[in-house]
């Protein structure tokens, strides 16, 4: 089987995961943090990662993702095992299946907001970042049989969702392409099917850096 909690991650559980509906296959989404608001003209330092697996991780265990990734450290946290729902997608009453649907909806939370500012740089994209962590990540979505492709092509900052889609093909998805949620996140993204596996002896980097 594969493992429940992402090889390397430190773990926050909110023992709040809901039971999957186990239809459709299964699914990666991906999130920005975006908690600041920042322009070309006004770039913003990037909220520290600490502070939002804080937040995931106590008051905002409702809105929990699955992981919160680093893309500058490589550096990740983990708050529900993979075969729980995340919190991170609306869900309306009565319409189609998000947060539960499939035999895994792994959602993934990449620290980061447009023209966010590290070490002195601005990073407009999320393709922009150096991506860190990227490689544990992609092994550990193929290991619950999330496989490289699409459905709905690759996130723009556009919002297409089409529902008929979402409820029948496995794969990746932004945040702007999962029905019933109107973010337009993550934007253009890293070729994410470029990345290799992830080397055997990773070592956690949230214990390296205390």
């Amino acid at each position: 089987m594969a493992d429940l909690w992402l090889p390397g991650a430190t773990r926050k559980p909110t023992n709040n995961g809901g039971t999957m509906d186990g239809t459709g296959g299964a699914r990666a989404v991906h999130h920005i943090t975006w908690d600041r608001n920042a322009s070309a003209t006004a770039p913003a330092d990037l909220v520290p990662y600490e502070n939002l697996a804080a937040y995931f991780g106590g008051g905002g265990a409702g809105n929990a993702p699955h992981i919160l990734a680093d893309p500058f450290t490589g550096r990740f946290t983990q708050f529900i095992p993979a075969d729980r729902s995340a919190r991170a997608l609306v869900n309306a009453t009565g319409g189609v299946q998000t947060n539960r649907h499939g035999t895994a909806c792994l959602q993934i939370e990449w620290l980061f907001f447009p023209y966010c500012r590290v070490d002195g740089k601005v990073y407009a994209e999320l393709k922009d970042t150096p991506g860190k962590g990227l490689p544990e990540i992609m092994a550990w979505l193929r290991s619950w049989g999330v496989p490289d492709v699409w459905p709905m092509g690759v996130p723009d900052w556009s919002g297409h969702r089409d529902p008929a889609v979402w409820q029948e093909r496995s794969g990746h998805y932004g945040h702007s392409q999962v029905p019933e949620n109107d973010h337009t996140d993550p934007g253009p993204i890293w070729n994410l099917f470029q990345a290799t596996t992830a080397p055997a002896d990773r070592r956690r980097l949230d214990e390296e850096v205390r």
